[in-house]
């Protein structure tokens, strides 16, 4: 509903504001304002999805409204996890900035046709989408956040290079700390995208007898999986620990765009999820 909607946007906004001015400001009484706005704004969020549910009578991740707030949702998420396992402040100045912008977008949109998702019929078929979906968001989530300490690590590995130690230096996590969040979030997202596809194969067998159909999607998403199998495998080793293991962490993400967005650009098999 879009007054709910409303009002998560401005508590989401407002968080976004108050976690960038502390991060550059490093005052933890704007921090502090940034972790109530963002509580608020989950609350609301998460009352906003299952009142959409309730309303529609069916799970609210099948439009393109619907992902986009689903998927800010999940990054939400994901950002308190990490927040309160890690400390890292420094994700929210990324993490908010793009919930917001996502939320504000669902807004945008109007409320219409969910495409071929709304054709769907059988109970196996019914159950199996959300799951399916469902892990894909989380798993686009943990996968950003690979993105996101990738681009930490980066900017403090160039800066000790240099030997030039800004301020925004000071205000990242400890290289450590990027690189184990970095290799954590890599896995979790690894799982939920290994369980995504697997739900996705059955979904497609018990939907026209087919596992593969050549999909950009498909395609996508299979190659996005073996880079992070890669990425992880190489993250064990101490040899690709550090830079090389970041850019591969960006170069995942950008597949993960194209896996997420693609399909809506092109003819797809996939155009709703």
């Amino acid at each position: 509903m879009k007054p709910f909607l409303l009002a998560v946007l401005a508590a989401y906004f407002v968080a976004a504001i108050h976690s960038i001015l502390a991060f550059v400001n490093k005052r933890r009484a704007l921090q502090q304002v940034s972790d109530v706005s963002v509580i608020i704004g989950f609350a609301l969020h998460t009352a906003a999805l299952i009142v959409d549910w309730a309303i529609d009578g069916r799970y609210p991740l099948l439009s393109l409204r619907e992902t986009l707030s689903f998927l800010a949702w999940t990054i939400v998420a994901a950002y308190g996890v990490v927040f309160y396992r890690y400390g890292a402040q420094a994700l929210g100045v990324v993490a908010l900035p793009l919930v917001s912008a996502l939320t504000f977008v669902a807004l945008l949109i109007k409320t219409g046709a969910t495409g071929s998702a709304g054709q769907i019929t059988g109970a196996s078929l019914k159950w199996l989408l959300p799951v399916h979906a469902t892990l894909l968001s989380f798993a686009y989530a943990a996968l950003f956040v690979v993105f996101a300490a990738s681009i930490m690590y980066l900017l403090q590995e160039r800066e000790l290079k240099l030997k030039t130690f800004s301020a925004i230096f000071h205000r990242l996590p400890s290289l450590t700390t990027v690189n184990d969040l970095a290799t954590t979030s890599a896995t979790i997202g690894l799982t939920l995208l290994s369980l995504g596809i697997v739900t996705g194969m059955l979904l497609s067998t018990a939907r026209d007898g087919r596992i593969w159909h050549n999909d950009p999607k498909e395609i996508a998403a299979a190659l996005t999986w073996v880079l992070y199998v890669v990425l992880i495998a190489y993250r064990s080793t101490a040899r690709w620990r550090g830079r090389k293991a970041a850019w591969m962490g960006v170069v995942g993400f950008v597949l993960v765009l194209f896996t997420f967005l693609g399909p809506r650009l092109m003819s797809s098999y996939h155009a709703f999820g």
